[in-house]
C-alpha cells in the first residue's frame, strides 16, 4: 500500500484524488470557471508581476523558471460584513484605533467585475491548479492545507540517482487572529505557504493561499501583497532567492504585527470591566450588574484561541528552524556553523527574534486572560457575598415575624385558660331579671352577680400563671438544647484541628530524627569503610 501510494504521488493521481471538483462545504472553496492568478517573478535583479487565465499558466510553466515565484491562490471571503460595520460609529472608532482596517482597501481576490462575485471561490480553475502541482511535482499531502482547513508543518526531501538532495520541500499555515468585541466577529487569516527548492536550477516556487471567511482582514491580506511586490521589484532580492527561507519570513513579521494590534481591544476590555468591579457609587456595595459578564467569557474564549494559534506558529517557527539546519547540511554541504554564510546568519537570528517575539505576545495574552479569568472569580464571589447580604435581610424579616407571631401566641395563651374557665364554669354566675312588663332595655331592670363569681377568678388566674410557666420552662429547655449542639460542634471540630496538628508536628519530628540518624550513620559508614586504610595508613 505505501508503494502505491508513492507511485500515485509520483504521477500526481494522489493529488487528483485530494482536490476533488465538490464543494462540501464553506471550508473547501470552489474553482473558478477560468483562472486569475496573479505570479510574482524575480530573476537576477529584475521583477515581474502578471495576471494570468488558463492560457496565460501554459505559457508561464513552460518557461525557464526564475531564481523566485510566488503563484498567489486568493478565494474570496465567504461573508462581506466590513464595510457593514465600518458605518457604526462604535465600530469604525475601534478600527481607526488599533489600524485593523482600511475603508479604502479593496480586496485583491474579488474579481474585477463584482457582479461575478460568488463567496468561497479560489481565483484557480482545478485543472489549473492540477498542472501547477503536476509542474513542480508538489507533495500531495499539501492538498490538505491547499483547499483545508489543515495546519500541520510537514517536509520532503528528494534525492536523486547518485544520493544527492535535488530538491527541498516544506509546507505549513500559520493564522493572524483578531477579536472585534463592539462586532462580535473574529478577523481570521489563513496564511498557507508552500515552498519547493530545486537544487539543481537554484530556483524557489512559492504557493500562497490567504483565506478569510469575512473580509474584516482585508487590510492584513493587503500588506502583505504589497510587501510581496516591493520583494520581487527590489534589485538585492537575488542575494537571497537562493534561500527558501529568507522569502517567507515577512508572513512571521506581519502576523505578531496582527497579534500586537488585536491585542489592544481585549485588553482595554477588561481593564474597563475590572474598574466597575471595584467602583463604589451611592452606598451601593459594587457594581455587579453592570459588568458585562458574556462579554467577559467571549473575550476569554478568543484569548485562548488566540494562544492556541500563537503556541502553533511557535512550534512552526522551531520545525523550521531544525529544517535551515538540515539545508546548510545536506544541501549546502556546510556542516559548521562558523563556515556558514551570512544569509544563514541572518535567517536565523530573524527566526530567533520572531519566536522572542511571538513568545512575548503569547505572555502578554495569557496575563490578559489571567486577569480575565480573575475578574469572573471575582464576579462569583461578589455574587456570593450579594446573596448572603440577601439571606441576612430575609434571616432578618424572618426573626420579625417570629417575634410577632410569639406575641400572637403570648396574647392567645394570655385569653385561652379564661375562655376555657368560661366555658366550663360558665353557669349563672351573671344573670338580669326582666321585668313583668316584659322589656330588656327597661331602667327598672336590674343585673345581679351569683354569690359564687370569685370562683372564675380562682382558676384563670393560676391556669393563666400555669400555663405560661409550663411554656418559659419548655422554650428555655429548646435553647438550652440547640446551644448544647453547637457547642460540641465546636469542641469537636477543635479537637480535630489539635490532631491535626499534633500529626504534622509528629511527622516533622521523625523527619528531623531520620535525617539526624542519617547524618550519624553517613560518617560512622565512612569511618567503618576507611577503618582498614587508617589502619594500614598507622
Amino acid at each position: 500500500m505505501f508503494a502505491l501510494a508513492l507511485v500515485n504521488a509520483e504521477s500526481g493521481q494522489l493529488a487528483k484524488q485530494e482536490l476533488k471538483a465538490d464543494v462540501p462545504s464553506w471550508r473547501s472553496e470552489g474553482y473558478a470557471d477560468d483562472s486569475s492568478v496573479e505570479i510574482l517573478d524575480h530573476d537576477h535583479g529584475v521583477g515581474r508581476a502578471q495576471r494570468c487565465n488558463d492560457r496565460d499558466l501554459d505559457r508561464v510553466l513552460a518557461e525557464t523558471p526564475p531564481q523566485l515565484r510566488f503563484i498567489l491562490l486568493l478565494p474570496t471571503v465567504h461573508e462581506r460584513i466590513a464595510r457593514e460595520f465600518s458605518q457604526r460609529t462604535v465600530a469604525a472608532d475601534l478600527f481607526k484605533m488599533n489600524e485593523m482596517y482600511d475603508n479604502e482597501a479593496v480586496d485583491p481576490a474579488d474579481p474585477e467585475d463584482l457582479a461575478m462575485w460568488k463567496g468561497s471561490r479560489l481565483n484557480v480553475s482545478r485543472n489549473a491548479l492540477l498542472k501547477i502541482m503536476t509542474k513542480y511535482d508538489i507533495a500531495p499531502g499539501t492538498c490538505s492545507h491547499i483547499r483545508g482547513q489543515e495546519q500541520i508543518f510537514g517536509s520532503r526531501t528528494m534525492k536523486n540517482n547518485k544520493n544527492e538532495v535535488a530538491a527541498v520541500e516544506i509546507w505549513y499555515a500559520v493564522r493572524a487572529r483578531a477579536y472585534f468585541r463592539e462586532v462580535d466577529k473574529d478577523a481570521d487569516l489563513k496564511i498557507t505557504i508552500v515552498t519547493k527548492y530545486d537544487v539543481a536550477t537554484e530556483s524557489t516556487v512559492v504557493i500562497l493561499k490567504y483565506r478569510s471567511f469575512n473580509d474584516l482582514p482585508i487590510k492584513l491580506k493587503c500588506e502583505l501583497i504589497s510587501k510581496l511586490k516591493e520583494l520581487i521589484h527590489q534589485k538585492t532580492t537575488k542575494s537571497i532567492a537562493h534561500s527558501p527561507f529568507a522569502v517567507t519570513l515577512m508572513h512571521f513579521n506581519c502576523t505578531a504585527q496582527w497579534y500586537r494590534r488585536a491585542a489592544r481591544d481585549p485588553r482595554d476590555s477588561v481593564r474597563k470591566e475590572e474598574e466597575k468591579a471595584h467602583e463604589l457609587h451611592k452606598g451601593s456595595k459594587n457594581e455587579v450588574n453592570a459588568i458585562n459578564v458574556r462579554r467577559l467569557q467571549l473575550t476569554l474564549r478568543n484569548l485562548d484561541q488566540d494562544k492556541l494559534q500563537l503556541t502553533q506558529i511557535i512550534g512552526t517557527i522551531k520545525s523550521l528552524r531544525n529544517q535551515h539546519e538540515a539545508f546548510y547540511k545536506y544541501v549546502k554541504r556546510v556542516s559548521a556553523p562558523e563556515d556558514r554564510d551570512w544569509l544563514y546568519l541572518r535567517v536565523d537570528e530573524e527566526l530567533n527574534r520572531l519566536d522572542d517575539q511571538l513568545n512575548y505576545q503569547r505572555s502578554s495574552i495569557e496575563d490578559v486572560s489571567g486577569r480575565a479569568q480573575r475578574l469572573l472569580d471575582l464576579l462569583f464571589n461578589l455574587a456570593g457575598q450579594q446573596n448572603a447580604r440577601w439571606s441576612e435581610k430575609v434571616g432578618k424579616q424572618a426573626m420579625h415575624e417570629s417575634a410577632n407571631m410569639r406575641a400572637v401566641a403570648v396574647v392567645t395563651m394570655l385569653f385561652l385558660p379564661g375562655t376555657f374557665v368560661s366555658r366550663i364554669l360558665g353557669t349563672n354566675l351573671f344573670s338580669q331579671e326582666e321585668n313583668k312588663g316584659g322589656s330588656d332595655n327597661d331602667p327598672g331592670s336590674s343585673f345581679r352577680a351569683s354569690s359564687h363569681w370569685w370562683l372564675l377568678l380562682v382558676t384563670i388566674i393560676p391556669l393563666t400563671a400555669l400555663t405560661f410557666l409550663i411554656w418559659s420552662i419548655w422554650r428555655s429547655r429548646t435553647e438550652n438544647e440547640i446551644a448544647l449542639k453547637i457547642m460540641k460542634e465546636d469542641e469537636e471540630t477543635i479537637t480535630l484541628q489539635d490532631l491535626e496538628r499534633l500529626n504534622s508536628r509528629r511527622k516533622s519530628s521523625f523527619a528531623i530524627m531520620g535525617s539526624s540518624l542519617a547524618n550519624i550513620k553517613r560518617p560512622w559508614t565512612r569511618q567503618y569503610r576507611r577503618g582498614p586504610d587508617i589502619g594500614m595508613a598507622n
